[in-house]
This record gives structure tokens, sequence and C-alpha cells, in this order.
């Protein structure tokens, strides 16, 4: 008796374990359906609001990527930004320090003695991430900026790479602006060969009008290409750049590409440059 209550024992824990280790699969705001270990694979790379609002055509290709060889950088920016003054700082902060940041509105310590604009600057944080996934032939390149609360200008951003020794699959360049409206995401998408990008030999952008709509509580936008090799040593160069002023598309897609642009990405008259928020690039060497 006691040999068959071992057996018996051992029989429902070899039953009950395997049930209790079966990842469950997820299902996202399109019906997508997805494996744990894909998601959490996605996660790597991109935030779950965007995993969750991705189309099937989206997970089809990212579940035929090899997520265990990805190179990437990651930058927290703070920006205090004054619209009476037109003066932008950024500071570079800790992952906790986004994590745990609240955006607002500051009153300068050194204020005039009158009530004035100047005295108020407004606040807020960004994650700048560059990543490259390892393939064959071409390299999937994700470049993504992640808004910690939702900034008061909303004109033509602008976001794009610029490469040394990669060259660009023509073709395979998009953007995507994500937005949160009320409790609800969704995706504004730009195409490769429509007139909000520009593409150079060495690299491209995209000029995104921000959404204005008083209901915006989260905003995210992403740039995609898949990249091959020419040389050593190559380099992967993003920036994102916000406006702060009014700006045309045409005054966004005003650029070249050089390292002596803003963020090491975008060269702008001088002019135009002012326009923008001037925030740190992020650079990959692959």
């Amino acid at each position: 008796m006691k040999r068959l209550k071992i057996f018996l024992t051992i029989v429902i824990v070899v039953l009950i374990i395997p049930l209790n280790c079966i990842a469950k699969d997820i299902v996202n705001q399109n019906g997508v359906v997805m494996s744990e270990n894909d998601y959490n694979n996605f996660l790597k790379v991109y935030t779950p609001e965007y995993i969750m609002n991705m189309t099937q055509e989206k997970y089809n290709k990212l579940s035929a990527l090899d997520f265990t060889d990805i190179r990437k950088e990651t930058k927290y920016v703070e920006t205090t930004y004054n619209r009476r003054l037109n003066l932008v700082t950024e500071k570079e902060i800790t992952e906790e320090e986004y994590d745990n940041f609240i955006p607002g509105v500051v009153v300068s310590e050194n204020r005039p003695m009158v009530n004035s604009d100047s005295a108020y600057s407004e606040t807020s944080a960004k994650r700048l991430e560059i990543a490259i996934i390892g393939g064959t032939v071409y390299n999937p390149v994700i470049l993504s900026n992640i808004w910690k609360g939702i900034p008061s200008t909303r004109e033509f951003d602008v976001i794009g790479v610029r490469l040394v020794g990669f060259d660009v699959r023509n073709g395979s360049q998009f953007g995507e602006q994500s937005i949160k409206l009320d409790d609800t995401w969704s995706t504004i998408f730009y195409d490769w060969d429509e007139d909000h990008i520009k593409k150079l030999d060495n690299g491209f952008g995209f000029a995104m009008n921000i959404v204005n709509n008083s209901n915006l509580k989260g905003l995210q936008l992403n740039l995609e290409c898949d990249v091959k090799q020419t040389a050593s040593h190559p380099e992967l160069f993003g920036s994102y750049q916000h406006a702060v002023a009014k700006t045309t598309m045409n005054e966004a897609l005003n650029f070249t590409l050089g390292s002596t642009g803003l963020g090491a990405v975008f060269v702008y008259p001088y002019s135009i440059s002012q326009k923008y928020d001037g925030e740190t690039g992020v650079r990959l060497q692959y």
C-alpha cells in the first residue's frame, strides 16, 4: 500500500507540473495571438503598448527574427523648456529616474519679482533607444522614442538614422507614431515612398506631425529599416528631435545627415535647427 501511494504521488506530480509550466498565449487588441516566449522576446526592443497594438503582418515578421542576437543603446533624457524664452536644457538621467519621473511645470528659483511667464518651464522625459538584431544578410534596425508625459508643442518632429559602413535596403524604411487617446492605442504609419520621408545615401529621416488632441495620453515614435554591412566596424547613429516652435513639413525635411548635426544626425540651416530641442542622439558600433 505504501508503494502504491508513492507511485500515485509521482503520477500526480508528473501530470500536474507540465500543466503549470505551459505558457499561455497572449492576444493583443488586434486579435494577434502570440506565445509568451515571443512576447518576452519582443520586449527586448519594443514597449508593451507597442506589442499589444501590433498588426498580424508585423508579428509574422518579428516572430521569424533571432532575438538572441541584439545590440542596443538606450538614453534617458530629462528636458526643461521655457516657452517664453525659447530656452531648452537637458540632462541625462538614469532608468530609475525616468521610471519615476513626473512631468509638469517648474518655477525657476531665480524667478522675477513680478509675475512673468518667463519664470515657468515645462519638464518632460524621453527614452531614446536604438537596436540592431542579427540577421544573415540584412539586419533589422529599430529606433524608438518614448515620451514620459505629453509635449505641449505638437508640430513636425523628426526621427532618423545616419549610417557609416551600412547600406539600407530600399523599401524597408518605415515609421510609426503610436498614440493613446483616452484608453485606446492606435498607430499612424509612414511608408518608405511617401512625402514624409527624406532618403539620402547615408541614412534617412521621417517628419511626423504630432497629433494635437486634448485627449492624448501616450506618445511613442518608431523608425525601422533593414541594413547590410559594407565595411568593418560600421556605426549607427539615431536621433529624435522635438519641435519647440511652429514648423512645416518642408522645414522638417530640409536636412542633410552628418556628425555635426542635431543628435549627430540632422544637419539643418541655423534658422530651422533653433526650432528643435537638440536632444542628444544614440550610437551603436556593430
